[in-house]
């Protein structure tokens, strides 16, 4: 990522390091909060505390980490993104950001306090949150004549009507299961995921091969990610109006063998191989987990449903979703904090990544082996918190101090 441009275009004044940029303070309260949601979740589901005050738990824990999860995620993108995807686009940083970020808070309270407060408060406060980063990922998007990244917008606006439609259902204004309605959220932040890890891959891989010597350019083409995209699109589509149709094993198995059709761009770089190379591997694992989870999905449909599909969904979320929150936050915290990430990738890196692996084969698990369903599930929460706390003892200093080139930002 050409993180350097942004200067130009960068408000004058002095703000606080971790408001001096929109990545800092989602990153600084995204790994907590993943680590905080997860735990409580996992000691809830198994029994050992009540969590009164949430209303319905399964809703809390998928809504929290998607919507809430990721809404830092859409932000830290778009607000980083932006002032160098579009030139003259002035950087949100200072009380604004401040605010925008003290919303999120706000919206997570009214949402934890749904048992509470009702679904009014939590829908009012957090449709309103995503309305206003729309807004700001609108106006540039449109604003560029070659409407190059128009399909972020489109996605962003869809999850927000995708969240009005659950709250919707809560309220019972609708007749539609509020977990059919996050399933199908799910495929949409997926896609969100794609549109957004092309982009990383194009500019992630190409700086560190630059910095190894190597000429060649690599190249995100946009064939299979069109096509996951197209895929995971028509099988959540498909999944929420028939639901138990045997033809979804064989549209799932499609998504999988688009995904796994990303790989093509890795490996037909031919200088060198770059499969196995530090970060590169991780990025790559995205669309494999994705496969691997489509792929569980389709098998399970083909074979009669003879194993839950909300276990193998966590082959989606515990994996492929995970790793690719983790792998931009590594990315934008790296480039964008001034430093060179070629000489900055180190072996934490990779073990954040095998943790993640392992996480999503043990929570999937429980799909084979419900009889050990809750050591399964505590392993696996543990396990899935290492990166976070990895990135936090590694990276947070980081995000509290200037960048080291001395840019703003």
């Amino acid at each position: 990522m050409a993180a350097t441009k942004h200067y130009e275009s960068y408000p004058k004044g002095a703000f606080p390091t971790y408001l001096a940029y929109g990545f800092r303070p989602a990153f600084l309260l995204m790994p907590p909060y993943m680590i905080l949601s997860i735990l409580l979740w996992v000691l809830y589901y198994n029994g050992y505390i009540a969590l009164p005050f949430i209303g319905d738990g399964m809703s809390w824990h998928i809504y929290e980490m998607l919507f809430g999860v990721g809404f830092l995620g859409m932000a830290a993108f778009i607000l980083t993104g932006a002032p160098e995807l579009f030139p003259g686009t002035v950087p949100i940083v200072g009380k604004e950001l401040a605010a925008l970020f003290g919303f999120w808070i706000v919206g997570r309270i009214a949402f934890w306090l749904m048992g509470v407060l009702g679904v009014y408060p939590a829908a009012i406060i957090n449709i309103i949150l995503f309305a206003w980063l729309t807004l700001l990922v609108i106006k540039p998007i449109f604003k560029d004549p070659a409407k190059r990244h128009v399909s972020i917008a489109y996605t962003f606006i869809a999850v927000q009507v995708a969240q009005i439609w659950f709250f919707l259902s809560v309220a019972g204004v609708v007749k539609t299961d509020p977990l059919d309605v996050l399933k199908l959220s799910l495929g949409l932040f997926l896609i969100l995921i794609i549109l957004a890890i092309r982009r990383v891959n194009t500019e992630a891989v190409n700086e560190i091969l630059e910095h190894e010597g190597y000429e060649e350019i690599f190249f995100a083409r946009p064939p299979a990610y069109n096509l996951t995209i197209f895929m995971i699109a028509l099988f959540s589509a498909l999944e929420f109006f028939f639901p138990q149709n045997r033809a979804l094993g064989w549209v799932a198995l499609g998504t999988a063998s688009a995904a796994l059709a990303i790989l093509n761009d890795f490996i037909n770089y031919e200088e060198t191989n770059i499969l196995f190379k530090k970060l590169i591997f991780s990025l790559e694992l995205v669309p494999v987990l994705i496969a691997v989870g489509y792929g569980l999905i389709g098998y399970n449909y083909l074979s009669g449903m003879k194993l839950f599909n909300g276990d193998l969904l966590h082959m989606l979320t515990t994996g492929a979703w995970t790793l690719s929150f983790y792998v931009v936050m590594i990315v934008v915290t790296i480039v964008h904090t001034g430093r060179d990430i070629a000489k900055t990738r180190d072996n934490f890196i990779c073990l954040g990544t095998i943790s993640i692996v392992i996480a999503a084969l043990l929570r999937t698990a429980v799909a084979f082996y419900p009889e050990h369903s809750q050591i399964l599930y505590e392993l696996s929460a543990v396990i899935w918190t290492l990166p976070f706390v990895i990135y936090m003892i590694r990276y947070f200093k980081w995000l509290i101090t200037p960048r080291a080139d001395g840019l703003p930002g």
